[in-house]
């Protein structure tokens, strides 16, 4: 699905490390108490702000609102490292392109998930356990969405260069002169 050195750079640069894991895995019995909060708050969010709202179809409100919550006791119960999880998330990159799920729209409401996380680790935990316990949701969601984003990049050229018959390297080469244009006209009109 993806290249293990994208996962490897992303655990990395982000400092997810396997007591990340634990630490969910240990304060799961009161996050995942959350879980129907989070998944409220999610979808009231997306539903009454209009560009989002019009990425679902009538009535699929009860179906996504059944995955995320999957997706929110996966996440909190800390058993996600693992290559299924993680191919589980490149392919929520892939779905997202035909649903019109732009990367802004995905990096908007990770940031209020964390957020909403946040909060809760404020209100319940003692001050040392909500800061230890958000980081490590933090930085395990980072992840997620980088990783997502990544896949709706690199799947969205695939197609491209697919449906329209093109060779990656030539993609990459007329990408490059392109790119080399576009700074070139970005940088004049910042001068002006």
């Amino acid at each position: 699905m993806f290249d293990n050195q994208v996962l490897a750079q992303l655990l990395h640069l982000t400092g997810v490390t396997e007591e990340d894991f634990a630490t969910l895995k240990r304060t799961s019995h009161i996050t995942q108490q959350w879980v129907d909060d989070f998944t409220q708050a999610f979808y009231d969010i997306l539903f009454s702000y209009k560009p989002t709202a019009a990425v679902f179809k009538e009535g699929e409100r009860p179906a996504r609102e059944a995955s995320l919550k999957e997706w929110y006791l996966l996440v909190t119960s800390g058993n996600v490292a693992n290559r299924q999880f993680w191919n589980h998330q490149w392919y929520v990159g892939i779905i997202h392109i035909p649903r019109k799920v732009t990367n802004p729209f995905m990096f908007g409401m990770m940031s209020r998930v964390q957020q909403l996380f946040l909060h809760r680790c404020l209100q319940e935990c003692e001050l040392g356990e909500a800061e230890t316990t958000f980081l490590a949701f933090k930085r395990v969601t980072d992840v997620i969405a980088a990783l997502i984003a990544e896949s709706y990049h690199v799947n969205y050229m695939s197609a491209l260069e697919h449906v329209a018959g093109l060779r990656p390297a030539l993609v990459e080469q007329m990408m490059s002169l392109e790119v080399e244009n576009m700074v070139t006209e970005a940088r004049q009109k910042l001068l002006n």
